[in-house]
């Protein structure tokens, strides 16, 4: 049985956050501003105190001034960017309602609040609302700005990273074309928004292992981000990891190493050593270990990870989980079969109650799952589990996604050592059409 892998996030995009606009010196502006400047350092935390300080702020302002409805999205981004995505739905809705109230439905803030919802809506796998909010996003800054605009092409390039993290690839491809294409046009070859769709185009071509292009891709981004920003900015790291990543999934571990060290070592340098991009160069950095053999070091850069993650972004976040499941994929490895259950446990329970019961992500816990019961013999309880995330991405992804076949492939293989072969031969030949199709 194969497990499925979870190195970390490689896609840069960015939920914005409604900049206030008003006069310095007004006590709602200075809180609004220090909270976004806490946001931009990672001091989630206090980021979300000064937000709720704004908000009371506003309170005596009325739905139809934009410093309510900016208040309410920034409440909201805090939430969504801290993992507690139940809390923020409701704050972007209102937020939304505020701005179509007073500014009607066509304003450019309206689509502003459009993409953050869709981007909520990304992350817990509602790939039908995020497809319908950034499309509207995409209309109205069409119909306000132009087809060349550069906020259309942030939405372009926002449905691009929504139809490529479904797989569509051949949907995402003209989007990122077409973004890189605006940008360019708008900023210049040299820009850092030119670098972050060319960041997004390599990550899809990384999925399709077109590794070449993606790599020259990622190292143009990263030129551009080295000569706007110099050598030690931690925009730097994003890049640099997804290039460690390239080079890791081709087996080039020592390459990978080396990049995924510079990105931490700038996050430590940039960022601080707790904060919650470090903890992510920590986990990536982790799991090219892993496949490197050297089990005891990957443990140590795990267990730093996720005690970054708990004390930064406390015990129900989504990057905990992910990290989680890593650790927990060592330990089983190394047939640590008492410690690796708990920690996959917590990790599926903590998807669930972030992202529900339905989202992709769960049915990956279930089957990491699955595969410690297939280990320990336990193999009536490995397929109860299999048969559930196969449902589950099937429902998300639909029925011919490639995903599925890691799933499947998996679940056939407890099927036969349970004797039912001829349903395992069914799975098999499922499988064996996908893979056919790739």
């Amino acid at each position: 049985m194969q497990p499925p892998r979870r190195p970390g996030v490689i896609i840069v995009l960015l939920c914005l956050v409604g900049a206030p606009v008003w006069a310095q010196g007004d006590p709602w502006y200075e809180v609004s501003r220090a909270g976004l400047q806490a946001a931009d350092e990672g001091q989630l935390a206090e980021a979300e105190q000064l937000f709720r300080s704004a908000l009371k702020l506003s309170d005596p302002f009325g739905d139809e001034d934009p410093r309510r409805a900016t208040s309410v999205n920034n409440l909201a981004y805090i939430l969504h960017a801290q993992g507690h995505y139940g809390a923020a739905e409701p704050h972007y809705r209102e937020s939304l309602a505020m701005r179509e109230g007073a500014l009607g439905p066509d304003h450019p803030d309206v689509a502003q609040s459009c993409n953050n919802l869709a981007e909520l809506y990304r992350v817990l796998g509602r790939y039908r609302d995020a497809e319908a909010f950034h499309r509207r996003a995409l209309r109205i800054r069409e119909e306000r700005f132009g087809a060349s605009h550069p906020e259309v092409a942030q939405s372009l390039n926002n449905l691009g990273v929504l139809y490529a993290s479904q797989g569509r690839h051949d949907d995402a491809e003209p989007l990122y074309q077409e973004a890189l294409q605006i940008r360019i046009a708008s900023y210049g070859s040299d820009h850092l928004t030119t670098a972050e769709t060319r960041n997004n185009l390599a990550t899809l071509y990384y999925a399709e292992k077109r590794f070449d292009e993606a790599e020259a891709l990622y190292r143009q981004a990263l030129d551009v981000e080295q000569k706007a920003l110099g050598q030690s900015h931690p925009s730097l790291a994003t890049t640099l990891s997804n290039l460690a990543e390239l080079q890791r999934v081709q087996g080039h571990l020592e390459q990978a190493i080396a990049l995924h060290e510079q990105a931490l070592t700038i996050r430590e340098e940039a960022l601080g050593p707790d904060h919650p991009e470090t903890a992510q160069s920590l986990n990536n950095l982790a799991v090219a270990h892993y496949d490197a053999g050297l089990y005891e070091r990957a443990e140590e850069l795990y267990r730093k990870s996720v005690a970054i993650k708990e004390s930064v972004l406390g015990t129900d976040h989504p990057e905990l989980a992910l990290t989680l499941n890593n650790l927990a994929e060592l330990y089983r490895v190394q047939t640590r079969f008492d410690e690796a259950l708990p920690l996959y446990n917590r990790a599926l329970e903590i998807d669930r109650r972030n992202l529900g019961q339905e989202h992709p992500n769960v049915a990956l816990g279930l089957n990491n799952l699955a595969l410690l019961h297939y280990d320990r013999g336990a193999y009536v309880e490995a397929e109860a589990l299999l048969h559930q995330a196969l449902a589950i991405e099937e429902q998300a992804l639909g029925a011919n996604h490639p995903d599925l076949i890691n799933t499947i492939e998996n679940y056939a293989i407890v099927l036969r050592v349970l004797r039912r072969h001829a349903e395992a031969a069914q799975l098999e030949d499922r499988a064996g059409k996908l893979r056919a199709e790739l």
